[in-house]
């Protein structure tokens, strides 16, 4: 068990010296070799270096920008390496929306769908530049270049060619569009008599019932199974309307579907002929989606072509930063995951770190004076947060974040920006709760303290109360507060996504709770990457302040010492 350093005085040429030594004595502690032993610790202090450096640079960039900004000497926007994790250039579009990571393939239609954001991209500018008069201040590349995504811009040939271009993607787009109505009528002819079969079946799998509630049930399957062989009709009739003379649904036809049909409403069976059409339709219509898929194919990559003519792809190192941006694709905005991603880890540091230090600083100090100086002190302090603690976490994070945000206070420093708009009801929210936990463990360590003797003979010596709290109680306590510290950073880190999730969090900029918001439909169309990013890096983070955290419980608490 480790023994409480005497008291010093502070006074005279010696205290830094001693100050010093102290610091020595600290290293060579047996706690601090401990947790130099323990690899996995030191693995992890390296990872949360590199995001702590992450975080600095992206503090040190906004300072810069700002700098230059207020001074007008320069703007650092013109960096595209500098200026990557700025806020503005988080928000900024990169490319089309929802592309894979690591340039995985995607389906036709989510490909299509992009390939005609960027034509859109494109045909804004170009027509732009093109209604230009002669007396205009501006030029048609000026125009062309400010609807730049970071380093992809539109190709720097003559306007007239980039009209022709633009005239060529939209003439594929328009085949393509007319390829897709037709597939998308055979899914639905297909996917019609699949149903078709099946309620037909649900029907004659029915047994007769003479009860009211038999025949209700069988007139509901009834019903069902009409409506999907009239869908059935209506989708062969309208693929015929869409491809004349077609030989898809040769000896189908749509009539004899309705005859089916008539004959199901007069409560008929037609039986195996109306099942065999079914089967033919389902089957014919599978033959066709094959048979357009090459065709689609070959438009699509036709278009991919004609895009990558309109917006090319950078060369040098300004291709290496846009792969870099697009590595893990975007989002359904068009902005970069990865950036995104990475800038979360300083806003995420950001919120831990203020909020631990304040939190373990206010609750080391209240908790040590409680069990110090006892009495009524000690009273009003344990029933303040005796309430807190008797409210559910969450439920008091929520309502203070709330509170916050509800508010219409504005801050008088930054152009009257609300304060529900900034980090700052995080902050607070956190620090009202987050100090209960310090205060605890400090005041049940202190009232160990108190009893032995050095703070006895610094008491018959003459020191004051509060000189004997602060100068030779609370140092004593460090290992606790740096246990603390570490844990309420983590607290504070998932309690922030957590809220931010609720949308009672940030409310704009980025974080990990906002990437996982934003992409919970996404995840629903199979589409993973922003939220399985967030968690990804937000998993490491904590994991390695978890076992850090650990390391430092085993290393310096003196139950654990050995």
């Amino acid at each position: 068990m480790t023994t409480p350093s005497a008291p010093t005085t502070p006074a005279g040429p010696g205290a830094s010296r001693s100050r010093g030594s102290r610091m020595q004595r600290f290293r060579a502690s047996r706690g601090v070799k401990k947790f130099r032993r323990n690899r996995l610790a030191m693995v992890s202090l390296a990872v949360i270096a590199v995001y702590a450096l992450l975080a600095s640079w992206i503090v040190c960039m906004e300072v810069a920008a700002w700098a230059g900004k207020a001074t007008k000497l320069y703007d650092l926007k013109r960096s595209p390496v500098l200026s990557m994790f700025l806020p503005t250039e988080v928000a900024r579009r990169v490319g089309p929306p929802k592309v894979a990571g690591f340039g995985r393939e995607q389906p036709a239609h989510v490909r299509a769908n992009q390939y005609n954001v960027m034509r859109a991209l494109a045909e804004t500018p170009i027509k732009a530049a093109a209604s230009l008069g002669t007396d205009s201040e501006r030029t048609p590349r000026a125009i062309l270049d400010d609807a730049a995504m970071t380093e992809r811009r539109l190709a720097d040939v003559p306007l007239a060619e980039l009209q022709a271009e633009l005239a060529g993607c939209e003439t594929l787009f328009a085949d393509y569009d007319a390829l897709s109505k037709r597939v998308s009528a055979l899914q639905n002819a297909a996917i019609s008599a699949r149903k078709a079969r099946a309620a037909l079946r649900a029907l004659r799998d029915t047994p007769a019932d003479e009860t009211e509630e038999g025949k209700t049930l069988t007139k509901r399957l009834r019903t069902d199974a009409l409506d999907q062989v009239e869908e059935t009709g209506f989708a062969v009739e309208a693929f015929a309307d869409l491809v004349e003379d077609s030989e898809v649904f040769a000896g189908v036809g749509a009539d004899a579907i309705a005859d089916f049909a008539l004959a199901v409403e007069d409560g008929e069976d037609p039986g195996e002929p109306l099942d065999e059409t079914l089967r033919t339709v389902e089957r014919k219509a599978r033959a066709g989606i094959d048979g357009f898929a090459p065709g689609i194919d070959a438009k699509l990559d036709l278009i991919g072509a004609s895009i990558d003519r309109l917006w090319p792809m950078p060369r040098g190192a300004k291709g290496l930063l846009y792969r870099f941006r697009m590595l893990l694709g975007t989002d359904r905005q068009g902005r970069s995951i990865l950036v995104r991603a990475l800038y979360s880890a300083k806003i995420a540091l950001q919120v831990g770190l203020l909020v631990a230090v304040v939190s373990v600083g206010v609750g080391a100090v209240v908790g040590a004076a409680a069990a110090f100086f006892g009495g009524w002190v000690d009273h009003a302090i344990i029933w303040v947060y005796s309430t807190l603690s008797s409210i559910p976490y969450l439920v008091l994070l929520s309502l203070l974040a709330f509170v916050f945000h509800s508010s219409e206070w504005t801050l008088p420093w930054d152009n009257g920006v609300k304060v529900s708009a900034t980090l700052i009801p995080l902050y607070a929210a956190f620090c009202i709760t987050f100090w209960i936990g310090p205060c605890r463990v400090i005041r049940g360590e202190t009232l160990k303290l108190k009893q032995l003797e050095y703070v006895q003979a610094a008491t018959a010596i003459g020191f004051g109360r509060f000189t004997i709290l602060l100068r030779h109680v609370l140092p004593n306590t460090a290992h606790l507060m740096f246990i603390n510290l570490s844990l309420l950073l983590i607290a504070a880190i998932k309690s922030e996504v957590i809220l931010t999730f609720l949308g009672l969090g940030l409310k704009e900029g980025s974080s990990w709770g906002m990437m996982i918001r934003q992409s919970k439909s996404d995840v629903i169309e199979g589409f993973f990457w922003e939220m399985g990013a967030a968690t990804f890096f937000m998993f490491v983070l904590v994991l390695t302040f978890n076992i850090v955290s650990d390391a430092m419980q085993d290393a310096f608490d003196p139950r654990h010492v050995g």
